[in-house]
């Protein structure tokens, strides 16, 4: 009987150190970490680049003052959301939401496409972008961590 509670035991440490091997046949379906993103002030809109854009829509945006409380954090989603990607770029209209000069602010998107759920089941994606403006120029801000 001890020789046999001994086995499992081994057998669970080592499932546990290892990794469960039905995860390894999923690995590429989970999702990946977030695309960190640059912005460019196209006019008076607020442009973040999108890479691979594929059939991405977007389901979700976040804007805000970097720093601010979690709980308070402005964001819209779908049917709210009235902003589409358009040839690598989601353009962010002053009607839409207005930045203030010399603040930084960070953006996330959520976003999702069919065709990949379809390959992977894992359709959504993440991207990110901390960014300031300046003198007519979106400045790029390096995100912490805990932004990421």
């Amino acid at each position: 009987m001890k020789m046999i509670i001994q086995l499992t035991t081994v057998l669970l440490a080592t499932l546990m150190l290892t990794g469960c091997p039905v995860m390894d046949r999923d690995l590429d379906k989970r999702y990946a970490p977030p695309d960190i993103s640059i912005i460019t002030l196209t006019g008076d809109d607020v442009c973040m680049a999108v890479p691979y854009p594929s059939d991405y829509q977007l389901r979700m945006i976040s804007i805000n003052p970097r720093g601010t409380d979690p709980k308070t954090w402005w964001y819209k989603a779908e049917p709210d959301l009235k902003l589409t990607i358009n040839q690598g770029q989601i353009c962010i209209p002053p009607s839409f939401y207005t930045f203030e000069p010399h603040q930084q602010y960070v953006i996330r998107t959520v976003m999702w496409s069919d065709k990949k759920y379809q390959q992977t089941q894992y359709g959504g994606r993440a991207v990110i972008a901390a960014f300031e403006i300046e003198d007519g120029h979106a400045w790029r801000v390096i995100l912490e961590e805990r932004e990421q």
